[in-house]
């Protein structure tokens, strides 16, 4: 409380002078923990601030948004650890051995058919073989892999809509089973005119 007090009986030496400084970023109204709302305000932004700006221009906020991403910008967000361990990745090695048989097999035909002379060519056409089979082996897992996922979510929730079922006749089963117990007791019942007989 009473930093606050002084802090606005202090007057700035900017503000005397009629020059004020606008605020970098404006605080948002409430300052929420990092809970759900947290983040989803660090990730899109302060609600209040209006999303009909320009994207040459600064917004709100005086921030210049950034368009163009470098290549030492793309390099310093890959580390070194994945750069190393990218075989780990799911499809890699299979594509990377398809590209390595196809661009050994390419280049070498090259090689035997164009003799000592056309040694260059056969490399480069290795090379190519290689970077366009690992390319197209490494899409065709990723599909591949994609059409199994949506394969097992769709045999998931069959499994769920049947066991629904199941539990459904189950509980039929059960009711009926209580209904026709029920009426049996009823016409075993010595309450039932029914059962007696006058003769």
């Amino acid at each position: 409380m009473a930093d606050d007090t002084l802090e606005s009986s202090t007057t700035n030496p900017g503000q005397q002078d009629g020059t004020q400084e606008a605020p970098q970023h404006r605080k948002p109204k409430h300052e929420f923990p990092k809970s759900q709302v947290g983040k989803l305000w660090d990730a899109f932004g302060n609600p209040e601030e209006s999303a009909n700006v320009l994207a040459t221009g600064a917004g709100p906020s005086g921030r210049v948004p950034k368009n163009d991403v470098t290549v030492t910008e793309a390099m310093k967000s890959m580390s070194f650890k994945d750069a190393t361990s990218f075989y780990k990745k799911p499809c890699a090695r299979d594509s990377l051995l398809l590209g390595i048989g196809a661009g050994f097999g390419i280049g070498g035909i090259r090689g035997v058919l164009g003799g000592l002379r056309s040694m260059w060519t056969a490399c480069n056409w290795a090379v190519g073989a290689f970077a366009l089979t690992s390319l197209a082996a490494h899409e065709f897992c990723q599909r591949r892999r994609v059409q199994e996922l949506d394969g097992m979510k769709q045999a998931v929730e069959l499994m769920k809509e049947l066991k629904i079922k199941k539990q459904r006749e189950k509980e039929e089963k059960v009711a009926e089973a209580a209904r026709l117990a029920e009426e049996e007791k009823k016409r075993k019942s010595w309450t039932n005119l029914s059962n007696y007989k006058f003769w």
